[in-house]
């Protein structure tokens, strides 16, 4: 079932279940044993998800909700039997269900492995996509002689991912020629290893207040952003947290570390970010992390790319009496603070060339500003 879902959360499957129960009831099962069928599983899926808890994997699998609708209601009341088959494919995969009102996130298919690593493909709801080495919405490892490895098409509970032609993939592990995948779910295909994600789908560990800084600083990066130049460096040494967001986003970024080497530091790297305007990812960024060092936002028109090379230039520097250079955390608020205090007009001018500005917070979590003059 890869068609579009309406129940998109827990709260929203609660309703739809209690919706379905009363029109079973209304229907008065005690004249047909189809409908009490359908009424007593009904009664054992609201038991077993009572209050938004997890049901067992065994009782998830044991219910037929689904094939009886499909089978005996369909020509009858399509409506209905649409319902129930809905019910019964998310009961199925309830725990991928977020809790709260239902909201319609995007899917994201990252790419995990080789000289592409962390492209992203977005996919919304219910719009196929292709991954492949030619002909394909997402081209990796191009080959003129290339075709489409797999079709891919996100429904809002599962990514659901099919093969192409004789290309066989891998999915969470095991061989297929089709399969699912949940947040942070993975597939290998042909050379190339992917993983799943959700959008905005891990909230925080406990509910966030942004402070007055947080605020001000959000409504003046808000502006930049709109512009379409705004990027962050957030460092994944300081937050898992940040990382994650960043993860889950439909937002291109890239560690600053390059190759195999660095990938073994993949979780405490600085990654660039670029932030578009119609991404959730600066207000979270901002709400959840400003005051706490999470990294520093940079203004630029110049492009991903050379925003990206431009910054590894100044992740090791020489320093007086130091035989080899030293890392440089520029990307930690509290580094850049200290070193703008310092820094000469030479050094000013190679640190900002190509940048408009850098934005960042001091000790107070008021916001500082490092211009190119």
């Amino acid at each position: 079932m890869a068609d579009l879902m309406r129940i998109l959360s827990r709260d929203a499957f609660a309703e739809a279940l209690a919706e379905a129960r009363r029109r079973s009831r209304a229907l008065d099962p005690s004249r047909w044993p189809l409908l009490r069928q359908l009424e007593a599983q009904l009664e054992f899926i609201a038991e077993k998800t009572e209050n938004g808890r997890v049901p067992h994997e065994d009782d998830r699998l044991c219910t037929t909700l689904g094939p009886l609708a499909a089978r005996n209601l369909e020509d009858i009341d399509p409506e209905y039997a649409d319902q129930l088959e809905e019910i019964d494919y998310t009961f199925r995969r309830y725990p991928q269900l977020p809790s709260g009102p239902p909201v319609r996130r995007r899917g994201v298919l990252q790419v995990w492995s080789g000289r592409e690593t962390y492209r992203k493909l977005v996919l919304d709801l219910g719009v196929p996509r292709t991954v492949g080495s030619a002909h394909a919405d997402l081209v990796v490892h191009e080959d003129p002689a290339g075709s489409p490895h797999f079709q891919i098409v996100w429904d809002g509970v599962s990514a659901h991912v099919q093969a192409e032609g004789s290309h066989r993939l891998s999915i969470n592990g095991q061989p297929a020629w089709y399969g699912e995948m949940a947040n942070r779910g993975w597939m290998a295909a042909v050379r190339t290893t992917y993983r799943f994600l959700v959008e905005d789908r891990t909230p925080p560990p406990e509910p966030i207040t942004p402070s007055a800084a947080a605020l001000d600083a959000l409504a003046q990066l808000e502006r930049r952003c709109d512009t379409g130049n705004l990027y962050a460096i957030i460092d994944a040494a300081r937050s898992d947290r940040a990382l994650q967001l960043v993860e889950e986003s439909i937002d291109p970024y890239a560690s600053l570390y390059d190759g195999e080497q660095g990938r073994a530091f993949d979780d405490i790297a600085p990654y660039l970010v670029y932030l578009q305007p119609n991404s959730w990812l600066l207000e979270r960024l901002v709400s959840e992390g400003w005051g706490d060092a999470w990294g520093i936002y940079v203004e630029s028109s110049a492009g991903f790319d050379k925003v990206r090379r431009h910054f590894r230039k100044f992740l090791k520097v020489g320093v007086e009496g130091e035989a080899k250079p030293m890392f440089f955390r520029f990307y930690d608020p509290r580094v850049l603070g200290t070193f703008a205090e310092v820094m000469s007009y030479e050094q000013r001018a190679e640190f900002l060339e190509q940048i408009q500005t850098i934005r960042f917070e001091d000790a107070a979590g008021s916001t500082c500003v490092l211009m190119n003059h």
